[in-house]
């Protein structure tokens, strides 16, 4: 898979993605196991964190503490499920967006989609880079309570991790590797929507340059043949087709991602309200560390959802612009109206929900933090 070749490659790092290449019945059943052994991981690290809280936690800040991080990795649990899952039809999405209408067909439209195909692999590499940021204030308070005999982070625990001494060892490995996995999982999902969110984008712009080309060619024809006639007529209805594409597409990966999105837009208010409640109750240097990068991080990650949602929403309305500024009154009769059917189309802007609360827009973003802080100075006064 071309596409998206950076984001597909943190899936499969992370157990979540065989690569298609990967046929023989040797490579499924290994990486099926390697799969299993994630899930595992992720499950067992989730379902402790649960029963700590509901077994042993009895105050409010250790409550607050191990929430954000419960709330993350169910999170995380459910976006390796739903890739898991949806897996045939994101397949299908990266076979769509590679053949005719989507497909570039000359050097312009080429370098048109290598332009996108160079943002969306930007955006990720700055994306991992603001992860691992992130991630080594993790490790780093992870450090100083290893330092003080503690585990990096708080789960309930079937056996004694302290005696014999090796299993505190093992347990923190098992825990610090967990992590790890679930921030690849984190990373290759938000890249992975922020990617096909801008491939939606390029698709537009691709149809606003065939488009533009042909009221060009059509200006520069002053008599019409009857060949002629009917070559555009048939060019024309092409990209009738290819508008419908593009929006099939993001119907498409809004059906695949919609789930993921409302669970993380759930959990990211609460981490966020419970982050900034946990720092403005403890002000100790662990916490300091660890948990603002942490809190910067959820805004980024929320932000990259709003963002790539706003884009999509603003390329597809700008396309009945984009017609309008053309040449179409030199066109022939039957020729403006299928125009006007795709800008009639594209007054209603193609949305990106999760679910059927929120839609992903940078209106969004700010009621998302307005959320956030309403339920963080509930729990102040509580």
């Amino acid at each position: 898979m071309q596409i998206l070749s950076l984001n597909f490659f943190l899936y499969t790092i992370s157990g979540i993605w065989r690569p298609t290449e990967w046929s023989s019945k040797s490579s499924k059943m290994l990486y099926g196991m390697f799969t299993c052994f994630i899930l595992s991981l992720l499950i067992f690290f989730g379902l402790g964190q649960l029963l700590d809280i509901i077994l042993v936690i009895d105050n409010v800040d250790d409550f607050a503490e191990n929430t954000l991080m419960s709330f993350s990795f169910i999170s995380v649990l459910c976006k390796a499920v739903a890739t898991l899952i949806r897996r045939d039809e994101i397949v299908i999405l990266i076979e769509t967006l590679q053949k005719k209408p989507c497909r570039a067909y000359n050097k312009e439209e080429s370098d048109i989609q290598m332009k996108f195909d160079h943002l969306i692999r930007s955006y990720s590499i700055s994306y991992i880079y603001l992860a691992t940021f992130s991630c080594s204030g993790g490790v780093l308070r992870a450090v100083l309570s290893i330092l003080e005999g503690q585990l990096p982070f708080r789960i309930w625990l079937p056996y004694d991790y302290t005696s014999p001494t090796y299993l505190f060892y093992v347990t923190i490995m098992q825990e610090l590797v967990t992590v790890v996995f679930g921030a690849i999982v984190n990373v290759a999902t938000e890249t992975m929507v922020l990617g096909f969110c801008l491939q939606i984008c390029a698709q537009f712009e691709l149809l606003k340059h065939r488009l533009q080309r042909m009221a060009k060619e059509t200006e520069q024809t002053s008599k019409y043949s009857l060949n002629d006639s009917s070559n555009k007529t048939y060019r024309l209805s092409e990209h009738i087709l290819h508008h419908l594409c593009i929006i099939r597409l993001a119907n498409a990966i809004n059906n695949i991602f919609s789930q993921v999105i409302f669970v993380q837009f759930f959990a990211s208010t609460l981490v966020i309200c419970l982050t900034l409640y946990y720092l403005t109750a403890h002000m100790r240097i662990t916490d300091l560390v660890g948990l603002s990068f942490y809190a910067f991080c959820m805004f980024a990650q929320i932000f990259i959802y709003c963002w790539a949602g706003n884009e999509v929403i603003l390329k597809s309305t700008g396309l009945s612009e984009t017609i309008y500024q053309t040449n179409w009154i030199s066109m022939p009769i039957n020729e403006r109206k299928d125009l006007l059917m795709i800008m009639k189309r594209s007054i209603r802007p193609i949305k990106l929900t999760s679910s059927f609360l929120v839609t992903l827009s940078l209106e969004s973003y700010s009621k998302v933090l307005q959320a956030s802080y309403s339920a963080f100075n509930l729990l102040q006064q509580s």
